[in-house]
């Protein structure tokens, strides 16, 4: 049995089409409302493009929450193929795993705890000048729930990276070496990965569209940090799943060499046709095995995503150095 839709899914299921779809009906839904109340208390257009920014936030950060859980639902399978355990006891673990990620308690908890660490810190200090109460709340409002969220997905996103760590726990299979299913895990997590960065990238954006930007030391402690995660995630994963494959190459490798050996004084003791035609399949699947990647990555996705994360850490190095050349 799958683990219960968490909150943020059951809001998206109220909204009988796919899930991607509903996403960008709320987040239309919001950026309309708020659009309208504002321009009407604060007769100009001002906050357009950061209401904007704010539901789509809150379309996207929902959308891949959703997202994430199908992921994660058709690994099940996967598990299965690759772990050396019974049927049963491999989906018992799955299902453990599962219920954690997406627990909706933590998820709350979390959520919340990020959104009141950002409002202590000063993150909400926009710069923004309103006429009306009624559009300050409001404004506050798109861009708590936005940032709540954010926090209840970066919930999501730890918990599968701590489900890897769990997994090399596991006895594992041949298979993992022979079939592309813990390759599938790597690209995976790098598409978590590319997930977040959009995520983060879209933030960054809506900072930068408010009079505040990013110029308080505070907002860019804060985005650097994030950056760092963001590169931690992509990386403690990946090396994982690297050091999961070498685990069980260099455990399978052993036994098969062993047997190898047995063989091999077999055939010189009895040099059949048959014993040398299956020594020398033998030595083939040892060589396609010491031949195999242990990395579940290419170096263009490496490159693809490091790049992706530099580009936000260079926008905070600019607002640095404009900021020290105004000041000057």
């Amino acid at each position: 049995m799958n683990a219960p839709r968490t909150h943020l899914e059951r809001l998206l299921s109220l909204i009988p089409v796919p899930y991607y779809w509903a996403g960008a009906i709320i987040g239309a839904i919001i950026f309309i409302s708020t659009s309208v109340i504002t321009v009407w208390f604060e007769n100009n257009l001002d906050y357009i493009w950061p209401c904007f920014v704010l539901s789509t936030l809150v379309a996207l950060q929902s959308t891949i929450v959703f997202w994430a859980h199908k992921k994660i639902i058709l690994f099940k399978d996967i598990l299965i193929d690759i772990v050396e355990l019974p049927k049963q006891m491999t989906l018992k673990w799955y299902e453990t795993q599962e219920m954690n990620i997406f627990n909706d308690k933590m998820m709350i908890l979390v959520g919340v705890s990020l959104t009141i660490l950002a409002h202590n810190i000063g993150l909400d200090n926009f710069g923004f000048s309103f006429n009306s109460t009624y559009s300050y709340f409001l404004f506050r409002f798109d861009y708590y729930f936005a940032h709540y969220i954010m926090g209840a997905g970066l919930y999501v996103w730890i918990a599968t990276a701590w489900m890897l760590y769990q997994l090399s726990k596991l006895p594992l299979d041949i298979n993992i070496l022979l079939s592309k299913n813990i390759r599938f895990k790597g690209v995976l997590y790098s598409k978590f990965t590319i997930c977040a960065i959009v995520v983060y990238l879209v933030w960054g954006i809506f900072h930068l569209s408010t009079p505040a930007r990013l110029k308080s030391p505070q907002s860019m402690i804060w985005f650097t940090s994030f950056a760092l995660i963001l590169l931690g995630y992509f990386i403690l994963p990946q090396y994982n799943i690297y050091k999961i494959i070498v685990k069980t190459k260099r455990e399978k490798l052993e036994v098969f060499s062993s047997r190898l050996r047995a063989k091999a004084e077999e055939t010189f003791r009895n040099p059949t046709y048959e014993n040398f035609t299956y020594l020398n399949k033998m030595l083939g699947v040892q060589e396609r095995l010491d031949e195999m990647s242990e990395w579940p990555f290419g170096s263009y996705e490496i490159l693809h995503i490091v790049l992706i994360i530099i580009i936000p850490l260079m926008v905070l190095i600019l607002e640095v150095v404009f900021k020290i050349i105004r000041e000057s």
